[in-house]
């Protein structure tokens, strides 16, 4: 088998619907080994799955354990010689699964690869980036990137812009592609990170082992960004920004942790400062409100993120 396309679901019935249809145009059956990991989303997905979809290896969680260690499970039990991570709001195009294979048969030294992502719109959304550092997490915490151009000058500032030949540190976990040798030489996904930097975290442990990054040319992911998250946006914000400080700890010394902390601090200060605002105007008050609590959570939690005031 070449290739184990390994999907987490999480209350997205009918957006998996579509992901799987999708591999059926690419690839008509038997096609490639597909395995949905289901984090117990009590919308109808499981029976879905059951009714119109036999052949997909189904693994039913009786919690939501969150991406990293759902994936896990996943690879655990794939026969293919590449793992294809894949959002379950994602549409593969025709020929993605053969480009894969082929690029991966012809780069040994590669770990992992990121396939182009695309709105539906067809506009590129980026999914090749930087590794976290003290400058592009002051240039998100800063909100630097709503108005600050994006060249040469300002390129550390910013963890998603890439210089012309600048090499690729990571890739997006909604559409990755993972040497099985690779991935049992650095030894999983971290599942302690139960939301998000997942991917970033697995790359920046294959770049220590020396296996390479890149961006795999030639594919297309249509993907729609987001629909998981947006069923708990409170718990989506806080757990990307918990993963994000529990991944730069795993690597840095102490005194670069807590400037990390401290400047995470002043983002949230601000973003809570602006949903608050933004919560007294709106008029469709609900997923406003889910962000300024998320963001809350975070200002009012420990510094590392094991409680918090605001539930």
């Amino acid at each position: 088998m070449d290739l184990s396309i390994i999907i987490v679901n999480y209350k997205s019935r009918d957006w998996l619907d579509r992901c799987l249809q999708s591999i059926a145009r690419d690839v008509p059956p038997p096609g490639p080994e597909i395995i949905v990991i289901d984090n117990e989303s009590g919308d109808g997905s499981v029976s879905m799955l059951k009714e119109k979809y036999p052949q997909v290896v189904l693994l039913e969680n009786e919690e939501n354990l969150g991406f990293a260690k759902a994936c896990n499970q996943g690879a655990e039990i794939a026969t293919g010689r590449y793992f294809f991570f894949l959002n379950p709001d994602s549409e593969i195009t025709r020929g993605t699964r053969s480009r894969v294979v082929r690029f991966m048969d012809s780069h040994a030294e590669v770990g992992v690869g990121g396939c182009g992502l695309y709105y539906p719109d067809e506009k590129a959304q980026v999914f090749a980036y930087k590794f976290t550092r003290l400058s592009n997490l002051v240039g998100r915490a800063l909100l630097l990137y709503s108005f600050l151009p994006r060249n040469r000058i300002t390129a550390p500032l910013f963890r998603d812009y890439l210089r012309p030949g600048e090499p690729v540190e990571a890739v997006c976990g909604g559409a990755m592609v993972v040497r099985r040798e690779a991935f049992e030489d650095v030894g999983s996904f971290d599942d302690s990170l139960f939301l998000y930097y997942e991917d970033e975290d697995l790359c920046y442990r294959m770049k220590q082992r020396g296996w390479g990054i890149v961006a795999i040319p030639d594919t297309r992911i249509i993907h729609h960004y987001d629909q998981s998250s947006k069923k708990n946006i409170r718990m989506a914000i806080f757990s990307c920004h918990r993963s994000h400080f529990l991944f730069y700890r795993k690597f840095h010394p102490l005194f670069k942790v807590v400037l990390f902390r401290a400047i995470q601090f002043l983002g949230f200060s601000i973003r809570s400062a602006f949903w608050l605002l933004k919560l007294a105007s709106a008029r469709r008050e609900e997923p406003v409100k889910q962000r300024f609590l998320g963001y809350l959570s975070l200002l009012l939690s420990d510094f590392c993120y094991r409680r918090t005031l605001v539930k």
